[in-house]
């Protein structure tokens, strides 16, 4: 598959991670045109969240041979690998005994509402609305305390 970010790409890549033990929620720009935050628009990514303690089962399909890692994009709280010239971003979303949250290099907690894994649109499982405008109205915050480190 290469070079069209739309919706049947948005779909090959979710399934193709699931096929891999990789469960994953479409985010981002993607997330709040499906759920109706933001109108269609073009796509430059695929940002997703996936929930789990760590990334060991990302990482395992990171390194298989069919799959081209940006290791520029490795961090505690992402991962990133392209396709067909577009990329697609993970960020772990873990859980404590407050909710889910994903840790910005240890410097910056962003916590998910409790509804973040709650929504199906056309089949695909989507990041709510309220996990999107979340993001986007905590992003000034988030960077600001990335900042002060």
């Amino acid at each position: 598959m290469v070079g069209r970010n739309d919706l049947e790409f948005v779909r090959y890549v979710v399934g193709w991670l699931e096929g891999a033990g990789v469960r994953a929620w479409v985010f981002g720009g993607w997330a709040a045109e499906l759920v109706g935050v933001s109108a269609p628009r073009a796509h430059r990514d695929v940002d997703l969240l996936y929930p789990g303690a760590d990334f060991a089962v990302v990482d395992e399909f990171l390194g298989r041979d069919d799959v081209q890692e940006i290791a520029a994009k490795r961090f505690p709280h992402k991962r990133a690998f392209e396709v067909g010239g577009v990329m697609v971003e993970l960020f772990l979303v873990q859980t404590d005994e407050v909710g889910s949250f994903t840790d910005f290099w240890g410097a910056a907690r962003h916590d998910w509402p409790a509804d973040a894994f709650e929504t199906e649109v056309d089949g695909l499982r989507v990041a709510s609305a309220m996990a999107v405008n979340g993001y986007r109205a905590g992003w000034d915050e988030l960077q600001a305390k990335l900042q002060r480190g």
